[in-house]
């Protein structure tokens, strides 16, 4: 009998700490930052939007387009490299990115925190969110230079039809 009852006295504990957790865990993970998804996949997330919009189309999108723009195997190999490449690169400055993000969230939360420690980190993320749009702008300056100027112009009348409104 005392068994019975231990055991129904711990399912509502166990039922508000689960909830608590399910509650508690994405509220924390939400915070720390909010583009954790992007940075841990290495994606571009806006940073290639000078590039794309002046012509200068990235590694993937080019590999979209590979047969309208009679892309060689020798461009393809060049455009997974390119692309492999950055995703790598990335996804290491994510990673970072993503870590300095969680100290200065368990600081705030410990209160180990100082104005210090603040403008140290939000320098550092601000230095390695820099590096990583230049690793993807630099991606696409990389990809424009293995198209012919055919293909170039391929791509720009392919922009052009996209952007069209349709009828």
């Amino acid at each position: 009998m005392d068994t019975i009852m231990n055991v129904r006295s711990f399912v509502p504990v166990l039922c508000v700490c689960t909830l608590a957790f399910i509650v508690c865990v994405p509220f924390a993970r939400s915070q720390v930052p909010s583009d954790r998804d992007v940075l841990l996949g290495g994606a571009e997330s806006g940073q290639q939007r000078p590039a794309e919009i002046n012509g200068f189309p990235g590694p993937g999108r080019l590999l979209e387009l590979e047969k309208e723009l009679h892309l060689t195997d020798a461009q393809k190999k060049s455009l997974r490299a390119i692309s492999g490449e950055t995703r790598t690169r990335a996804i290491e400055l994510g990673k970072r990115i993503i870590g300095i993000e969680e100290e200065l969230n368990d600081a705030f939360r410990t209160g180990l925190v100082s104005e210090q420690s603040i403008r140290d980190d939000a320098e550092q993320i601000g230095r390695l969110r820099g590096k990583l749009r230049a690793v993807h702008l630099a991606s696409h300056l990389k990809a424009r230079k293995i198209l012919t100027p055919e293909q170039i112009s391929a791509c720009r009348n392919l922009k052009s039809k996209e952007q069209a409104p349709k009828r």
